[in-house]
């Protein structure tokens, strides 16, 4: 028995996260992604409005669930373990690390793609919408009572940089750079080795 194809708009919308997680924002059209799909150009205007629309739709729903993710994360570490830094980062950082699935890889190829060249409205959504970030910076303040306010905040945007920067090309030069000695494969010890790394920076 054959399966039932998803619905049009869901295909469009695996087609178009999975052909801009591949390709970039700019190299995709909407002819490319209904040739995906295998829908019309009018399937997309029904759905969604515009590519852009489409585009800024699995923008929200991908960065909304990586969010919820890390707020579940961080709610157990708060209630366990709330004086714990490291712990705390992990509730930041692991869904990035560790989001193994076929799926959730592509999700995270295509929002590393938003940050870089994502429509104007996306980096500025990522730019200027740090509420999923508070809770972070307060759980952070709340265990660290005697560092400064602005010490925290500097210390936590250097750590975010750490995570931003590792993406599969930083991984390849790091193999180039160590001699095949570091290898970015073992996703778990890379999380250990970012975590140990971010920790120090905080001080603890």
């Amino acid at each position: 028995m054959t399966r039932e194809p998803p619905p049009a708009k869901l295909r469009i919308l695996a087609a178009a996260e999975q052909l801009v997680a591949e390709q970039g924002f700019d190299a995709v059209s909407t002819r490319d992604i209904v040739a995906r799909a295998q829908v019309n150009i009018a399937a997309v205007n029904y759905y969604f409005g515009s590519k852009q629309s489409l585009l800024l739709e699995i923008f929200a729903t991908r960065a909304a669930e990586l969010n919820r993710e890390r707020a579940t994360l961080l709610a157990r570490v708060i209630d366990k373990r709330p004086d714990d830094v490291r712990a705390i980062m992990h509730a930041l950082f692991q869904p990035t690390i560790l989001w193994n699935s076929e799926e959730r890889r592509l999700a995270l190829r295509f929002l590393n793609r938003a940050r870089r060249e994502g429509p104007l409205e996306v980096r500025e959504t990522i730019r200027t919408d740090v509420r999923h970030l508070y809770r972070f910076v307060d759980a952070l303040a709340n265990a660290l009572p005697q560092m400064p306010h602005e010490e925290l905040l500097w210390r936590f945007h250097f750590a975010l940089g750490a995570l931003h920067h590792n993406q599969p090309g930083d991984y390849e030069r790091l193999i180039v750079l160590s001699d095949g000695a570091c290898r970015p494969d073992d996703q778990q010890r890379l999380l250990d080795h970012l975590l140990d790394f971010v920790a120090r920076g905080f001080g603890v």
